[in-house]
């Protein structure tokens, strides 16, 4: 039997290699000292060693994949703190020559792939990891927030889904979407907080013309599809555009800090228009949250009613929109580790993320006329969700039986 390991480009092989052989020579220095690299606080006190250093080559000994140890590595300087220190201590010559000598190529290795530390620890979290671009979206979030002058908390986005209850040929559908606690941090005159377009596979427009507001009463307003019960906080104008074949709601000016801080939702039910089987122009369903403004986290939520079996398993994928194209979305894929989590049938779906979430979707399912029992949620939750982006999660339409 052959066991195929995956292809490591030349940077992650040199990076592993540089790293384990500075493991195996710090190992083999403690050994020579009679330091137990498990017991970092004892190895602190014998040889009298910040505990903070000895924790670090502890973690670095014990790492299974040298890209994990990479952040742990300290600085020359700290380095040389703790070889001098085991020198005193009689460790032989040629166990500190090899630390020292491992360091260097370390060293050198970082000058090659990344030119310095900093370099080398984006391009780790960029590619690396069980959490690729952790670091990397913590610090978009605080650097867009500043250069946009603008940021919220939960991006949120509920999608809802059943068959037709006349012609089951048909789908059902409805969308909850806002933002909580939306926050100037400058004058802003306007930003897009909600949008709405329609497209075949090949990114062709597609139209509603049956959409009606989750609020019954929302229609004698100029902003269809505002839930102006669930919004709060210094709620501006809003303004409502057309540009092209998309529909986009603007958040007006308003106060900045916290005392113009706001939260606002949309949504509609639209009933009997989009077909549940594969056809000429379609062979995919997809639900979409778009991440537009920076925000604290992606809370997604998908409702399955439990007859649509062909939909319990989708995929997802977070896709970059710069330029803002349907069709050349699929070439600016971004890794995504979050996985979506199936929460089952009936559901307990409230979380602490958002005010009075429970009793929204309970709404919107009122609006539908269906049983929450009936439907499963399937739910995303991305810390920090890249912007521009769009999360998808799609699954194959079924052919007609």
């Amino acid at each position: 039997m052959t066991v195929e390991t995956p292809k490591l480009n030349l940077f992650e092989q040199h990076c592993r290699r540089s790293v384990h052989e500075l493991q195996a020579a710090l190992l083999e220095l403690y050994r020579a000292v009679g330091a137990d690299p498990a017991r970092p606080q004892d190895v602190s006190r014998q040889f009298n060693l910040n505990k903070n250093l000895t924790w670090k080559v502890s973690r670095i000994i014990a790492a299974l994949d040298g890209l994990e140890a990479v952040p742990l590595i300290p600085g020359p300087g700290g380095l040389e703190i703790l070889l001098s220190t085991m020198g005193r201590a009689e460790a032989p010559a040629e166990k500190l020559e090899r630390v020292r000598a491992a360091a260097r190529e370390f060293d050198r290795m970082v000058e090659l792939h990344a030119g310095d530390r900093t370099n080398l620890e984006l391009v780790l979290d960029s590619a690396g990891g069980d959490r690729p671009m952790e670091m990397s979206r913590k610090l978009a979030f605080r650097g867009n927030s500043g250069i946009w002058g603008i940021q919220a908390g939960v991006r949120v986005t509920a999608h809802f889904m059943a068959p037709n209850r006349d012609d089951d040929s048909m789908l059902d559908l409805a969308t909850l979407a806002g933002l909580t606690r939306i926050r100037r941090l400058r004058p802003v005159a306007r930003w897009p907080v909600f949008q709405v377009r329609e497209y075949n596979d090949d990114g062709t427009a597609t139209s509603r013309r049956r959409r009606e507001s989750l609020e019954r009463n929302a229609g004698v307003s100029n902003h269809p599809w505002l839930i102006r019960s669930l919004c709060s906080g210094a709620l501006p104008e809003l303004h409502l555009t057309q540009r092209g074949d998309t529909t986009i709601f603007e958040l007006g000016e308003g106060p900045v800090g916290r005392t113009g801080e706001c939260s606002c939702f949309f949504g509609f039910t639209d009933t009997a228009e989009v077909p549940r089987y594969r056809d000429a122009s379609n062979t995919v369903g997809e639900f979409v949250s778009s991440v537009s403004i920076p925000a604290e986290a992606l809370h997604f939520d998908v409702f399955i009613h439990r007859d649509l079996t062909e939909a319990m398993f989708p995929t997802t994928e977070m896709i970059g929109t710069i330029g803002g194209s349907v069709e050349s979305a699929g070439l600016l894929r971004l890794p995504l580790p979050e996985t979506l989590r199936d929460l089952g049938i009936g559901a307990v779906v409230d979380t602490p993320l958002i005010d009075r979430y429970a009793d929204a979707v309970g709404a919107v399912f009122a609006r539908l006329e269906r049983n929450p029992r009936d439907f499963r949620c399937l739910r995303l939750l991305v810390d920090y969700p890249p912007m521009s982006s769009r999360a998808i999660i799609r699954y194959d339409l079924p052919a007609r039986g």
